[in-house]
């Protein structure tokens, strides 16, 4: 598993626009391809919120934690 790499205004962002696409697609009346694949992607932010972790973060070494933030790693290393 890999550490949080995500801060905390990173992780609420990512939380309220997977929640907010989530309810717009499932509005929806009818649901075309476009729309699934942004169910998918409103689950994939969601999941970031609530875990603090993004590989796309960890595999392009980014890491928007603080230094204070706690099992959080301040620098991005890889094994």
């Amino acid at each position: 598993m890999i550490e949080r790499n995500l801060g905390n205004a990173e992780r609420l962002l990512r939380l309220l626009a997977g929640v907010l696409l989530l309810a717009w697609a499932v509005g929806r009346d009818f649901m075309h391809l476009v729309d699934w694949f942004v169910v998918v992607v409103s689950i994939a932010l969601i999941l970031n919120g609530v875990f603090s972790r993004c590989y796309l973060w960890y595999v392009l070494e980014i890491n928007t934690c603080q230094s204070g933030d706690k099992d959080c790693q301040s620098e991005a290393t890889c094994p």
